[in-house]
C-alpha cells in the first residue's frame, strides 16, 4: 500500500524561476500551457534544470463569468539568470518559501489530491494555519506513477 511521507518545517528554495500564469478558465488545459512554455524555452535556447513546479494559491474569489479565481502558475528553474523576458512570463532570481509542510507522493497521478488532503488534515489536527498556497514539485513521471513533493506554507505567528 502506498504511503505518503510527511514532514514539518521544510524550506522550498528555487533559483532562476520562470513562471507563467494559467488563466482560471483554462485550468483543465494546463498541459497546453506547459507545452507552450517548453516550446518558448526551446525556441529561445534556454535550458531548464530540475523538475516542473505547479503553483496554486487557492480560490481568491469568483470572476464575472462565475469561474473561481485561482492563481495557478507553471514554474521551471533555468540554468541561466540572464534572459530576455517577454509577457506573459515572470522571472525571479530566487524564490524561498519557509516553514512548509511537505508530503512526498509516489503513486498514480490521479491520486495526487491525497497528498494535499493529508497535509490539510495534518494542519487541522495540529492547529497549524496554512497560507492556502501549494507548490507541487513534479520529480518523476512514468505512465502510471508520479513522484512529487507537495509543499504547503504555514502562516507564522509572531
Amino acid at each position: 500500500m502506498p504511503q505518503i511521507e510527511m514532514r514539518e518545517g521544510k524550506v522550498l528554495k528555487l533559483i532562476n524561476v520562470l513562471s507563467r500564469k494559467v488563466p482560471s478558465e483554462e485550468l483543465l488545459h494546463q498541459d497546453k500551457y506547459i507545452s507552450m512554455m517548453m516550446t518558448w524555452l526551446k525556441a529561445k535556447g534556454y535550458q531548464t534544470m530540475g523538475p516542473l513546479i505547479m503553483y496554486s494559491s487557492g480560490v481568491k474569489g469568483v470572476n464575472a463569468e462565475g469561474v473561481p479565481d485561482i492563481d495557478t502558475r507553471i514554474m521551471v528553474q533555468l540554468q541561466n539568470s540572464h534572459i530576455r523576458l517577454e509577457l506573459p512570463y515572470k522571472f525571479e532570481q530566487e524564490l524561498r518559501v519557509t516553514d512548509c509542510l511537505l508530503a512526498r507522493f509516489n503513486d498514480h497521478p490521479d491520486k495526487l489530491q491525497f497528498a494535499t488532503n493529508k497535509l490539510t488534515l495534518y494542519a487541522y489536527e495540529h492547529d497549524i494555519e496554512l497560507t492556502g498556497e501549494t507548490y507541487m514539485v513534479l520529480l518523476e513521471q512514468q505512465a502510471d506513477k508520479l513522484l512529487a513533493d507537495v509543499f504547503m506554507p504555514t502562516k507564522t505567528t509572531n
